[in-house]
């Protein structure tokens, strides 16, 4: 895992980021912590696909922003994922932290590595891009469901 700066990131983490960022204003959730995530894949083929998390007033049926895209992206037909970026704002005020994703967001995502065989690389971001870290899937979640990698 490797804190760094929006400055530091390459051109494509910094259009994948921005592009997470510019979905935030899709996300939805007036529930408890009012937290709103987005998250923007990069395909194999340079694509990009935004996902925003959808809030539920009964939590088990919420839908993650870093699910939203996964499971948009293979609807549109791409499988081979190479990089997602995660952002989150706060209704009245700011995520201090980097927005990491769930558990259940985590396995979904080993899930679309299985598929591909390439390790996701992943940036996550505070709300105003100041807190960024960057990491891969394999070290989010060293021991997935199932007990290995493939």
């Amino acid at each position: 895992m490797l804190e760094t700066t929006f400055e530091a990131l390459s051109e494509d983490e910094k259009e994948l980021l921005s592009s997470a960022e510019g979905a935030l204003g899709l996300a939805y959730n007036p529930y408890n912590s009012q937290t709103k995530v987005s998250a923007a894949l990069r395909t194999a083929s340079g694509e990009i696909i935004v996902g925003a998390s959808f809030a539920n007033d009964s939590s088990p049926s919420s839908v993650c922003a870093e699910r939203s895209a996964i499971l948009t992206a293979n609807s549109l037909g791409h499988r081979e994922l190479r990089m997602m970026a995660i952002i989150g704002t706060k209704m009245g005020g700011m995520v201090n932290g980097p927005i990491t994703p769930c558990g259940v967001c985590r396995q979904v995502m080993q899930e679309s590595v299985n598929i591909s065989g390439y390790d996701l690389e992943v940036i996550c971001s505070n709300s105003d891009k100041t807190k960024i870290i960057k990491t891969s899937l394999r070290e989010l979640l060293p021991f997935p469901y199932g007990g290995k990698w493939k």
